[in-house]
């Protein structure tokens, strides 16, 4: 019996072999996923946005490319994304911090009807952005992929070159470093 996300996998790769692969319908299905991968790596909406343009562009210009036989179409489409944001980032040679609660995007936090759980909610999003901006690029790539993205570990060690057990380990890493990071924050 096929677990559901080999199943998934299965189907995106039966999909993506059709001579008529609808595209448009598939950047309107990873886009969320996509978006709040490249939001959690970079601190302003405008280059967010402007990543997002250039990671679909990129996809649209290169669909040809993409080959069934070689992983899922999400695993492809995550790649092209991580290889804008580290084009990107060379570009730049330097990347914004998450300094102030006044940067702290509107798009990744969830409305509550609750003022006070919004607070709460608002000041943990600002340590956690924090704690991320402070972790080595590895970390904050592979904890980006697995709870921005949703990707499985076996899709991040397809986009990082990484063999699945060593993307666990890493994650487990990344993660307690990311929780250190937090608490040495609060503690200050």
């Amino acid at each position: 019996m096929q677990t559901v996300a080999t199943e998934n996998i299965e189907h995106e790769r039966q999909h993506a072999a059709e001579p008529n692969l609808d595209l448009a319908e598939r950047f309107r299905q990873y886009y969320p996923r996509i978006y709040n991968y490249v939001r959690y790596r970079v601190s302003s909406l405008e280059d967010a946005e402007d990543l997002i343009g250039t990671i679909f562009e990129q996809a649209y210009t290169h669909r040809d490319r993409f080959d069934p036989a070689r992983g899922a179409f999400s695993t492809w489409l995550f790649r092209i994304a991580r290889n804008e944001l580290v084009s990107d980032y060379r570009r730049r040679k330097s990347r914004s911090a998450w300094e102030t609660g006044a940067e702290l995007p509107v798009d990744l936090a969830a409305s509550d009807p609750s003022p006070e759980t919004q607070l709460v909610r608002k000041e943990s999003l600002i340590q956690l952005l924090r704690g991320l901006d402070k972790l080595s690029e590895r970390d904050q790539e592979i904890i980006s992929l697995k709870f921005a993205g949703r990707l499985k570990n076996k899709e991040i060690g397809e986009i990082m070159e990484l063999k699945e057990k060593t993307v666990s380990v890493v994650l487990l890493r990344a993660v307690r470093r990311l929780r250190q990071q937090i608490e040495l924050e609060a503690a200050a």
